[in-house]
């Protein structure tokens, strides 16, 4: 899944783009799939097998289900489906079947938590999103022990998150019109 930094750097590009009344609450929404867990049940997950890397990860979420499931209505609702969104995108798109195919789970998880581990300090530079305190207190922890988890995983492995696919992906889903999605 993208980094939490990810997430904020979409999210702030995505208020920058579309009219957000309450963007505290869409803030909020677009991170907090990642702090209910079991994470399977927030993002909505097809149970699958790791043998396919590339099958795994395209059943990491199911939008077709979270959006029979649920209404979106609030700006918060809005931000927990930009982050689905994001999350079924990175799995299906920003990485190429034939990469996944050519390595296993723990490999691809060490090298992409390396990755999250490089580049946190650039997106924040690059993205800065100011949290309003309510927001810090509710998930402000969270974050800073995910940052410590990256920071020690960047030594692990390789990797396999260039800046500018980066960049790139995170202009294509701010950009996204999310009443398309939920129309579709």
């Amino acid at each position: 899944m993208p980094s939490h930094q990810i997430h904020l750097a979409i999210a702030k590009r995505y208020m920058e783009k579309h009219k957000v009344e309450e963007k505290e609450e869409f803030i909020e929404g677009s991170i907090a799939p990642d702090f209910i867990k079991p994470k399977e049940i927030s993002h909505y997950t097809i149970p699958i097998p790791r043998e396919s890397l590339f099958e795994h990860l395209k059943a990491k979420v199911d939008l077709e289900r979270y959006l029979r499931e649920n209404k979106i209505e609030t700006d918060y609702d809005k931000g927990i489906f930009l982050h689905l969104l994001t999350d079924k995108t990175f799995f299906t798109e920003f990485f190429s079947e034939k990469f996944l195919n050519s390595i296993n789970y723990h490999e691809f998880t060490e090298d992409l938590y390396t990755s999250y581990g490089k580049i946190n300090k650039y997106l924040e530079q690059k993205y800065p999103l100011e949290l309003k305190e309510e927001i810090i207190d509710k998930i402000g922890k969270e974050i800073e022990e995910s940052k410590k988890h990256h920071q020690v995983s960047a030594q692990a492995g390789k990797s396999i998150l260039p800046l500018e696919k980066i960049d790139h992906f995170i202009e294509k889903m701010s950009s996204v019109n999310l009443e398309d999605y939920m129309n579709n």
